[in-house]
C-alpha cells in the first residue's frame, strides 16, 4: 500500500498581502502527478487545508481543481 501524507496546506493564505494563489495551484498539480506516478492508494491530510476558518470561493476553487 502507497501512502502520501501531507499536511497544512494553508490554501487561501497571503504572505504580507502577496497572493499565493499560484504557488497553491502548481502544488497541488505536483502533488495530483506524485499521486499518479507512485500509483498512492492513500493520500493523507492531517492539518489545515484551507487558511481560514470559512475559506473564500476561490480557495475552494483551487481544491475543486484537484
Amino acid at each position: 500500500m502507497n501512502i502520501i501524507h501531507t499536511a497544512d496546506w494553508h490554501l487561501g493564505q497571503t504572505f504580507f498581502e502577496y497572493d499565493r494563489k499560484m504557488e497553491h495551484t502548481l502544488f497541488l498539480a505536483w502533488l495530483r502527478e506524485q499521486v499518479k506516478a507512485h500509483e498512492v492508494d492513500v493520500l493523507l491530510v492531517a492539518g489545515d487545508v484551507f487558511d481560514t476558518p470559512n475559506p473564500s470561493a476561490e480557495s475552494k476553487a483551487i481544491c475543486l481543481q484537484w
